[in-house]
């Protein structure tokens, strides 16, 4: 091997030697992308095991399972992250409308290319007809729209539309059957949003004290205001899975806290070869705005029934957390999955792993967001530069509502950042954000008790070391929302005197 050879090898050597020391199965520290897991019947009683091996937000599906088992899981977690002295945020997922076909006349179908269709709308059909349970849908359908059955397995082409029909081609042969669902990428569909069964979720939701609320099929911002509305202090989650969503994604991220992009639904809309790069535009779309992102689908789907993720699907992840992704998700992997625990801890190494690597800290940072010209958003930036430019470890950040961790966050510094709030809501609402640690602390009277205060307390906890640099952001007066404009470069150990 040739000395240039040697020199160009040696950063992929360290990163292997950094790697190696958390192959032992277990998350020796959480990863600053956060993991995001499905509670269902196979986690339910490993609540506590995931916490340890990584998981940051556990997420409860309302799609499935009845609202005894919604509180029965609630329950669990919050009494899990209570025994570990932990914060773990909840994040539910409402259904949405459904878009399904109806009882097929004659049971499952197989179309062959270029057959003619005949779609009705409704529960069922005639024999030879092909129902569509989707209220209003010959109403949308235009022809040249598509018609995509069974997850995109199946697509037909619309031919013409009459009063009790519509007539279409088939492009994609394949068999079709019983309430298999159905996408209408080209088609505006008058629908229902949140439909009577996601009114009582929403409920449960309040009742539950549920941290973030994951909005299934939403395409305008008004959807997204009309559940704001009936959960005041609920973190809103739009799910990116329809065209619609991504045509209109700037105004949805002025609407929205948070995205996630739903990789499953999306890529049967988009062509699968579009959907990587459509991934990376969302990410970074939500970065510049400062909203936090969840990149989810089928990023651990082997494990499942396997103890060990395929060489493709660690490589999924790895490429999210390289796009600037908050947090990963888990879906069946966990609910269902027989290793819910490994893929847990397979999803924290393979996080810290790319995070260790000299690629994942030089990737480009976003700039300060002008259309934000405030006093929270230039102390965040000033103290993310900083923490660059010393080398500094830890920002430790005063919060009321989180709004300076989020920005913060976004810079996507190397430093660790500390938030600190006397406000359990938001305590919880942080454990989504890349890059943070959120701790309950109790307000101070004065800047200065609380500085002194955060200074014991690390110390207490082996957080920080006698003499370590740090830096504080907060704000005057304390107590007050949104008022951050404080930074200050202290060492541990000295007196916290601000004059």
């Amino acid at each position: 091997m040739t000395s240039e050879t040697s020199k160009a090898s040696e950063p992929i050597l360290q990163t292997l030697a950094r790697s190696a020391r958390t192959e032992d199965g277990k998350a020796a520290t959480k990863a600053a992308t956060k993991i995001v897991a499905t509670i269902g019947p196979a986690s339910e009683d490993r609540i506590g095991e995931l916490i340890d091996a990584g998981l940051s937000v556990a997420r409860i599906n309302f799609s499935h399972g009845e609202n005894a088992e919604h509180r029965r899981r609630v329950e669990k977690i919050r009494a899990a992250a209570a025994e570990r002295g932990v914060p773990i945020g909840i994040l539910a997922d409402l259904a949405g409308p459904k878009l399904r076909l109806g009882r097929m006349p004659d049971g499952p179908r197989t179309l062959l290319a270029n057959e003619e269709v005949r779609l009705v709308e409704g529960e069922t059909a005639a024999t030879g007809s092909v129902p569509c349970n989707v209220p209003g849908v010959l109403g949308a359908l235009r022809a040249g729209h598509r018609v995509l059955l069974c997850d995109a397995a199946v697509e037909l082409v619309v031919e013409g539309v009459h009063a009790s029909h519509a007539l279409a081609r088939v492009r994609r042969p394949g068999e079709i059957s019983d309430r298999k669902g159905v996408h209408l990428p080209d088609s505006t569909l008058p629908l229902e949003f949140p439909t009577e069964q996601d009114r009582e979720h929403i409920q449960l939701a309040r009742e539950l004290g549920i941290d973030m609320l994951g909005l299934s099929f939403v395409s305008e911002p008004s959807e997204i205001e009309r559940v704001r509305d009936a959960t005041p202090g609920i973190l809103m989650v739009a799910k990116i899975e329809r065209l619609a969503a991504l045509k209109n994604l700037k105004s949805l991220l002025e609407a929205a806290d948070g995205l996630m992009v739903a990789r499953g639904d999306l890529g049967v809309e988009l062509n699968l070869e579009q959907l990587p790069l459509v991934q990376k535009s969302i990410i970074q779309e939500a970065l510049k705005a400062g909203k936090f992102t969840i990149t989810a689908t089928e990023m651990l789907e082997s494990m499942i029934e396997h103890s060990r993720p395929t060489r493709a699907e660690v490589t999924d992840v790895a490429n999210a957390v390289l796009d600037g992704t908050d947090a990963v998700m888990l879906s069946a992997e966990t609910a269902v999955g027989q290793y819910p625990v490994e893929a847990v801890s397979a999803m924290t190494r393979i996080a810290r792993a790319v995070e260790t690597s000299l690629r994942y800290r030089e990737l480009p940072r976003v700039g300060f967001r002008q259309n934000e010209p405030t006093f929270s958003n230039a102390t965040a930036l000033a103290a993310a530069q900083a923490a660059e430019a010393l080398d500094i470890q830890k920002i430790v950040c005063f919060t009321e509502t989180g709004n300076s961790v989020r920005l913060l966050s976004r810079y996507r510094t190397a430093a660790e950042i500390i938030a600190l709030t006397p406000n359990e809501r938001t305590l919880n609402g942080m454990t989504v954000l890349s890059h943070v640690r959120p701790m309950n602390f109790a307000r101070g009277s004065s800047l200065e008790d609380m500085l002194h205060g955060a200074q014991t307390l690390l110390l207490e906890r082996g957080m920080v070391a006698p003499g370590e640099e740090v830096i504080f952001v907060a704000g005057v007066p304390p107590g007050v929302s949104r008022s951050t404009n404080v930074m200050k470069l202290h060492r541990i150990g000295e007196v916290t005197r601000l004059h």
